[in-house]
């Protein structure tokens, strides 16, 4: 396990929802989600790619049904989420998913191993528009230095957002990364491409620009 970085009261980047499931979404996570669940155990054979935030899961199964010769990993602290997605896999038959519900840093710190990843996704994560709230947005210095303990060399980090200021915040934060490049090495995966989500389309409803930002960890 690899020593945390953080205080043991860090200030989280959520805010766990609470409220009812229906019926089919308390079958689903009893029933079918089990069946997906990552543990520090699971083995894969292809290029991991940790999915951070993947809401009702529709993106992360849309990825995976293109994508079969990547195994995905998707993070996300919103069970009936989770449980969706599992219900996603399926039903589409996929088995290049693995689920972890929960919070990402306690996942990285205690259930993958270092150097592992082949790409990282955040998609439009949350905001939190605020300035006094900037404090809990997650893409910051001490969670980049967590992702690059665990990405390989050649690994991606895939952010995309809707609101100027974070996408700005974290341009500089990735401009500031010695350890990150801009520019695709020759040898190294091209980020994978995603469909348009929820929370995209209505930040075009709102009249936000989009902004998708990749860099790489160089070989």
């Amino acid at each position: 396990m690899s020593k945390s970085i953080y205080p043991p009261r860090r200030i989280k980047s959520f805010a766990r929802c609470a409220g009812r499931m229906t019926p089919a979404q308390r079958l689903a996570v009893e029933s079918v989600l089990p069946q997906y669940v990552w543990s520090k155990d699971t083995v894969v054979d292809k290029p991991l790619i940790l999915d951070i935030g993947f809401g009702m899961g529709h993106s992360l199964a849309w990825q995976a049904e293109r994508y079969p010769q990547f195994h995905f990993l998707g993070a996300e602290v919103f069970l009936p989420g989770a449980a969706r997605l599992a219900t996603l896999l399926q039903e589409k038959q996929l088995s290049n998913v693995h689920i972890a519900y929960g919070d990402v840093v306690l996942l990285l710190q205690e259930q993958l191993a270092l150097h592992r990843l082949a790409g990282v996704q955040l998609f439009f994560p949350d905001p939190w528009p605020k300035k006094r709230h900037h404090k809990r947005r997650l893409l910051q210095r001490e969670f980049l230095d967590l992702l690059l303990t665990h990405m390989q060399p050649g690994a991606f980090l895939h952010f995309a957002s809707d609101w100027a200021d974070y996408c700005l915040s974290v341009r500089e934060l990735l401009t500031s990364c010695p350890k990150l490049s801009f520019e695709k090495p020759l040898s190294a995966i091209e980020a994978i491409a995603r469909p348009q989500t929820r929370y995209e389309n209505r930040g075009v409803v709102q009249g936000h620009e989009i902004e998708d930002i990749v860099v790489w960890l160089p070989q």
